[in-house]
């Protein structure tokens, strides 16, 4: 990877700069051979994307989604997502010992050049290493105060536009993502039975159906993003639901729903990734019961219909828009 490689050459030119033990923070771990170079009981790699952490376990790394008390160098892995950035930055600033190096490492596409501004205008930078359109920026922590510190609470939860908890950086967290409300409005036929909602994120699916449709029994959300799963477990107080920190992509299959709704990704990075939605779907068929339904919305320029055709012997569009359709589909092959 274009990003590994990045930051394994800067730590070969760091060598006699980078600590003996740890520990050694990784903020968004990635599976990164840079890392490698530490021992692995030495790194604490911060992650709450399920995939991703499931990712680094296979490598011989030690995931976590908590913080160390301290560290004595850290790394700031950049996301798609700014406020989650800079609050990442002052986390990993705070628990840095004094002397210690921080790096922030991204893509240009991730904002690496906006973040380097944003830290000049706090303290100096140490260094700055650009290779395979993006950089490594490096600060050293010379005193205790953190002048970063205020933007730590930019990823804290609050409630959106429409009232429901989110956190920056997870899909949709400012308003209700009208392809959502789009299937919500497009079901047809009641809920009943046993659920299970793919891909739920900060759980506004979930919400409507069990508001909506007193027939079901139980609900079972699966979300990989650890932050968006924390959101829906506050939006929803439902007994009915259950929660699970799950890559939809790699859990088990047991034909046992009754209903599956989701509105199914269909990228990680920015590039649109249309096997992620395919994934779904053929998971979907495998985890619903014999006469099982599937309520989906997608965007509507998505190529799904050939696995549909593949994983259920009927499936039709519920509704269509200039944007998003809907999609029905029963019987499960």
């Amino acid at each position: 990877m274009a990003q590994s490689s990045r930051l394994s050459k800067l730590f070969d030119t760091l060598t006699n700069e980078l600590p003996e033990g740890g520990p050694i923070l990784i903020m968004r771990a990635t599976n990164d051979p840079a890392y490698r170079r530490f021992d692995t009981k030495d790194v604490q790699a911060v992650q709450s994307f399920k995939p991703s952490f499931d990712a680094l376990e296979s490598v011989g790394l030690r995931p976590t989604q908590d913080m160390p008390a301290s560290a004595k160098a850290a790394v700031v892995e950049l996301t798609r997502s700014k406020p989650e950035n800079l609050a990442n930055v002052a986390k990993a600033y705070e628990v840095l010992d004094v002397g210690g190096t921080l790096f922030i490492n991204g893509a240009k596409t991730d904002g690496i050049d906006s973040i380097l501004k944003n830290v000049k205008s706090k303290m100096d930078v140490e260094g700055s290493y650009s290779k395979s359109h993006g950089k490594t920026i490096w600060v050293n922590k010379a005193a205790v105060d953190n002048p970063f510190k205020e933007w730590a609470a930019l990823t804290d939860m609050s409630q959106n536009k429409d009232g429901f908890w989110t956190v920056p950086g997870i899909f949709s967290a400012d308003a209700i993502d009208p392809a959502s409300a789009l299937l919500c409005d497009s079901i047809t036929v009641p809920l009943k039975g046993k659920g299970a909602d793919l891909g739920a994120g900060w759980g506004y699916l979930s919400q409507n159906a069990l508001l909506a449709y007193p027939e079901i029994t139980s609900l079972d959300l699966f979300e990989a993003e650890k932050n968006s799963l924390v959101c829906a477990q506050k939006n929803i107080r439902d007994e009915r639901a259950r929660f699970h920190w799950t890559d939809v992509q790699s859990m088990p299959e047991k034909g046992a729903y009754d209903f599956i709704i989701m509105n199914p990704p269909f990228h990680v990075s920015r590039k649109a990734d249309v096997s992620l939605g395919r994934d779904f779907i053929a998971k979907a068929s495998k985890l619903l019961a014999p006469k099982g339904r599937l309520w989906m919305v997608a965007n509507k320029q998505l190529a799904y219909e050939a696995v549909l055709d593949a994983n259920f012997n009927t499936w039709s569009y519920e509704e269509q828009t200039p944007i998003f359709k809907v999609i029905h589909a029963r019987r499960p092959k």
